[in-house]
């Protein structure tokens, strides 16, 4: 019993230790973290400062656009998409540099694959971007942007494919 009592007691000093790590019960503790997150995030990462910029700059201008309600909806899901996933993106960085502080190849693939994430999330964008700009600005139908769409999920597939057959002709002639 004093053993579990004295785990207890070690398992709290701990806590109370590295409480600054852990973060807070308090709700405005909470809040200030996650702004400090984001914050932090947007001063190491030069994208996230570009992808809130233009962000900002696709909502402002949707202020001046004869937009229905499921125009802004799209608009802003697409905006706030992109930059969710570069926060994603910066925190999986910087958790590979902090376990892995040299190159490491499965660490590229981590880092790339979420590089990835970050580069589809952004089409995706223009992809919404086209739809509705396209048919704010220029009158444009809903064609362009399925003709662009098709082409963006069509792309990587065929060149992973066109990479992988020029690599299988290379081993095969030698």
């Amino acid at each position: 019993m004093e053993r579990l009592s004295q785990k207890k007691y070690i398992n709290q000093e701990s806590k109370e230790k590295y409480r600054v790590q852990l973060g807070s019960n308090n709700l405005k503790s909470s809040f200030s973290h996650a702004i400090e997150g984001i914050v932090t995030s947007i001063f190491q990462e030069r994208n996230l400062r570009i992808h809130f910029f233009i962000g900002f700059t696709v909502l402002l201008i949707s202020l001046f656009l004869p937009l229905n309600e499921n125009d802004f909806i799209w608009l802003f899901f697409a905006v706030f998409f992109v930059i969710i996933a570069e926060l994603i993106n910066t925190l999986i960085e910087n958790l590979m540099d902090f376990f892995s502080a040299e190159f490491h190849p499965i660490v590229k693939i981590i880092k790339d694959i979420s590089s990835g994430i970050v580069l589809w999330s952004a089409m995706f964008s223009v992809v919404v971007g086209v739809v509705i700009f396209g048919k704010g600005l220029f009158g444009w139908n809903l064609q362009i942007a399925k003709v662009l769409g098709l082409t963006f999920v069509a792309f990587f597939p065929v060149v992973a494919l066109f990479l992988e057959v020029k690599r299988w002709l290379r081993n095969r002639s030698k």
